[in-house]
């Protein structure tokens, strides 16, 4: 059984007070028969925890030159197309003239009614979708990421202008949905001829060199009937793949190792290119898409350029605005989209190749 030594009620210890061992000889026995019984010595100087030749893994760290940006998506739809600038950014609409003429010449004869020649005149319309990014710069952000190399605003410009042109990609591919909006891209515009669903696997190990010859020439022969002979094979013209068909192009001919599917293109067709595109992929109902476009005709008597596509953009980029604010700076920047016009459809061919 435990003994007590002593024992107070509070009362009693608020009566006593404090104790005060000031000038008194007390050991450790004294302190244990009151119940102290614990020892306390004078407490050691705290060193800092060292090690030879320490220092911070910031001051021994070796920057790299240069920033490495996530990537996107390539945007090639520029290349295919190219940018026709016109409008404004507060324009509704952008409109294009077209004429039909109309006339049948009849045998002559002097009291004969003379047969008058027309024109039916109509206006294609796309209408204009405008987009803005902005980005804000605050002072502690800035701060601190400036001390790792970054220049935030620089940056954040960077990615405003990349958002921009993912969304001027996307309309020029797909248009912009809107009720009662006309606004089409290169794989849905309805003046689009339909695909061609008799192409065959590019992919597939046992497809050959006669079968993708076949399939491209077969575009070409599409777009020559429909033109009335007007396109030709030294025409400037457009192949756009998806992508991943490249190795398809570089099937060879088995009567002449030498020869391959994109060789004998430059021999037939001496002004053709080859773009890939990754928006192709899957673009027809989870097929893949492939396009022959002639890129333009001279002789039809137009005057408008004579381009079978055109991208329409009114505004690439324009910043909105800047402001400068207590904690930070502000800035906002707007573009403004028209899609595509499809003018001459019979140079455009389009295949549709089993995924």
């Amino acid at each position: 059984m435990s003994k007590i030594i002593s024992s107070f009620t509070g009362r009693e210890l608020k009566k006593l007070g404090q104790v005060d061992l000031k000038g008194k000889s007390v050991n450790h026995e004294d302190l244990r028969a009151i119940g102290f019984d614990c020892q306390a010595f004078d407490s050691a100087i705290s060193q800092m925890g060292v090690t030879n030749g320490a220092s911070g893994s910031d001051f021994l760290t070796e920057y790299l030159a240069g920033t490495v940006r996530v990537g996107t998506t390539v945007r090639v739809i520029d290349e295919i197309l190219g940018i026709a600038t016109a409008g404004d950014w507060d324009d509704e609409e952008i409109a294009l003239r077209v004429s039909q003429p109309v006339g049948k010449a009849e045998l002559y004869g002097d009291y004969t009614n003379i047969p008058f020649s027309s024109y039916v005149p109509s206006i294609e319309k796309r209408n204009i979708v405008r987009f803005e990014q902005g980005f804000i710069v605050t002072k502690l952000e800035s701060s601190r990421q400036s001390k790792q190399g970054f220049d935030v605003m620089e940056e954040k410009r960077i990615s405003a202008v990349e958002s921009l042109e993912i969304m001027r990609e996307e309309v020029g591919y797909r248009g912009f949905a809107s009720t009662g909006a006309r606004i089409y891209g290169l794989l849905n515009d309805p003046s689009l001829p339909a695909y061609n669903t008799n192409l065959s696997d590019w992919l597939d190990p046992t497809t050959t060199f006669a079968q993708i010859l076949a399939d491209i020439e077969g575009l070409f022969s599409d777009i020559e009937i429909r033109s009335g002979g007007r396109a030709k094979e030294s025409d400037n013209m457009t192949l756009t793949i998806s992508t991943g068909y490249r190795a398809a192009l570089s099937k060879t001919n088995p009567d002449n190792q030498n020869e391959t599917v994109r060789s004998r293109l430059n021999s037939e067709f001496p002004n053709m290119r080859v773009i890939s595109s990754a928006e192709f992929k899957g673009a027809n109902a989870g097929d893949d898409a492939v396009y022959l476009i002639v890129d333009k005709t001279e002789n039809d008597g137009s005057t408008d350029g004579g381009e079978a596509i055109i991208q329409v953009v009114p505004v690439k980029y324009m910043m909105l605005g800047s402001e400068q604010q207590i904690k930070g700076y502000v800035e906002d920047a707007t573009n403004a989209l028209a899609g595509v016009f499809v003018k001459r459809p019979w140079l455009v061919a389009r295949g549709s190749i089993p995924a």
